[in-house]
């Protein structure tokens, strides 16, 4: 691909930098992909020129995910602070703020890093600005799901100076992912209250999800679960962590034959290279395979339809 003399060149017009990003929204998904977004990010002028680009409608989505790159490639460190200035700029609203940030921690803690720089006390702090604060929590508040840390998301949250029914609804989402994941029959209630309004967001529908999946013995548990996979987003059922979660609710409900067609079609969709899911997906078919013997020895009927 040729040198980026839109990027070098700070008198480019506008629609220069229009093909410089359609030139990455062109590559496939996967590390072409990335790498682009890093020679974008690695001119002299782009940064200038992304901050204003961002603010063109055909152009916002592409800006934000070459952004995303930029702060997943924080030094140690810096990856709040620039996190922080990135939404600031862009002026995010709550569900690119929730999907920006989701995809971030994942992906830092995919490569080993720490997923947050931050503790309770910059959370908390007085004086931030409404996106600063709203970053700040996110952040730090997917640090602590992907950590399976619930006990502590929940008391992150009860400690903020704002009542819960005033934080953005990603927010309330892992408010009700803390609840679920310790069994606390509360959290349904907070969850059907975010459900209500969150128009299908997709992240706030897998935090959800990934309380329901935590949590034991809750009522009507894998019932739930299913239900909030049938919702739009997932009708695809090309989301390896979604079918992930449904054999997993599948295998609760003894549905054995269902849960493993639904794990095998996970393994399909996974990514590759992304190791520490693999395993989880090795170990649920592990689970659903044994469970289904089980029931076989003992004599009992392995459901299989709904």
């Amino acid at each position: 691909m040729s040198a980026l003399p839109s990027l070098i060149d700070d008198r480019a017009p506008a629609d220069a930098l229009s093909a410089v990003v359609a030139s990455y929204i062109r590559q496939q998904p996967g590390p072409a992909r990335t790498a682009e977004a890093r020679r974008i990010l690695a001119s002299s002028s782009a940064r200038h020129q992304l901050e204003e680009a961002v603010h063109v409608s055909a152009l916002r989505a592409a800006v934000l995910d070459i952004a995303r790159i930029d702060v997943q490639d924080a030094p140690t460190g810096a990856l709040a602070t620039r996190a922080e200035e990135w939404m600031t700029l862009a002026r995010t609203t709550w569900q690119e703020s929730a999907g920006f940030l989701a995809d971030v921690a994942w992906q830092v803690l995919l490569q080993g890093r720490a997923t947050a720089e931050l503790t309770a006390e910059h959370v908390t702090a007085t004086g931030l600005t409404p996106v600063v604060a709203r970053t700040r929590l996110h952040l730090l508040g997917l640090a602590l799901r992907y950590d399976l840390r619930p006990a502590s998301l929940e008391q992150l949250i009860n400690s903020l100076p704002r009542p819960i029914s005033e934080l953005d609804l990603y927010s309330q989402s892992l408010y009700a992912f803390a609840l679920l994941g310790q069994s606390k029959t509360q959290g349904l209630e907070n969850m059907r209250q975010v459900l209500a309004v969150a128009n299908d967001d997709l992240k706030v529908l897998h935090a959800l999800l990934h309380g329901l999946w935590l949590g034991d013995g809750l009522p009507d548990q894998a019932q739930l679960m299913l239900d909030i996979l049938s919702r739009p987003p997932f009708r695809s059922r090309t989301d390896a962590v979604a079918l992930y979660r449904e054999a997993a609710a599948l295998r609760l409900l003894h549905r054995y034959n269902e849960a493993l067609a639904a794990i095998d079609k996970a393994l399909e969709y996974l990514p590759s290279g992304n190791v520490s899911v693999l395993s989880d997906l090795v170990r649920e078919r592990s689970l659903i395979t044994a469970g289904r013997a089980f029931h076989q020895l003992v004599g009992g009927v392995a459901i299989t339809t709904a």
